[in-house]
């Protein structure tokens, strides 16, 4: 009978201080660089990075983005007759798996339109 000896290699969960954290935190913050690109920079999985960068935003370090970012319509001129600022319309396309999804919406409306998008993000 012939007996198989495997070597196994025992891993250790590796241990960073939180000045490298930080600096990894921040290389991925600054855009230059995807966080993917930066993790594999460092030797680093993707997954860990997230996470760092998640509980960095928790505890409050970073600035927290927001979801949805409001933007303000400026008032039809007033020089322009009333039917063409009511023809005007707002074009949103969404990107889906079987094509793109086209929204038209006036532009009176937009007050309507910016919470309906809001809803859908």
């Amino acid at each position: 009978m012939t007996t198989l000896s495997t070597e196994r290699e025992i891993r250790r969960c590796r241990r960073y201080t939180p000045e490298f954290r930080a600096k990894i935190v921040t290389a991925c913050l600054q855009g230059d660089a995807s966080i993917a690109q930066v993790a594999l920079q460092h030797g680093l999985n993707t997954n860990l990075v997230q996470t760092w960068i998640r509980k960095a935003r928790r505890q409050s370090q970073l600035p927290a983005v927001p979801d949805f970012v409001p933007l303000s319509v400026p008032p039809p001129a007033p020089d322009l007759p009333m039917s063409a600022t009511a023809s005007a319309e707002i074009r949103i396309e969404v990107p889906s798996a079987r094509g793109t999804i086209t929204v038209h919406w006036p532009v009176v409306e937009a007050a309507q339109c910016a919470q309906w998008l809001k809803g859908l993000l």
